[in-house]
């Protein structure tokens, strides 16, 4: 895929906090939040790997975003757009066995 050069190039990430409200109240609440956006997704399937609280250091990452997409690929599935890191938050009393922080998946849509 063709890039810029140096740090233009990078690639980058940006995080989005959703929050899943049920459908027949979604406008109601998102015009009590006018900063907010209310997004909507059509449903769909997700390939994903949950490692829970133990994120891959370094080149961990892409060993995981490998092992996702070659599995898809021997599903015979094509993924529906790039890799999501979703951080899911746990709620509990006290610390969490594993530390503190929230749980996370990595995941890709699949068509």
């Amino acid at each position: 895929m063709p890039s810029l050069d140096g740090i233009a190039g990078a690639p980058f990430m940006i995080y989005e906090w959703c929050w899943p409200v049920p459908g027949d109240q979604a406008a109601a609440i998102a015009a009590r939040f006018p900063d907010l956006t209310l997004r909507t997704e059509p449903a769909h399937q997700k390939a994903f790997i949950h490692p829970g609280k133990r994120q891959p250091a370094g080149a961990g990452w892409q060993a995981v975003g490998d092992a996702l997409y070659r599995w898809t690929l021997e599903q015979h599935r094509t993924p529906n757009g790039g890799p999501r890191m979703i951080l899911i938050g746990v709620p509990s009393a006290g610390d969490p066995p594993g530390g503190c922080g929230p749980d996370f998946d990595f995941a890709v849509a699949l068509r």
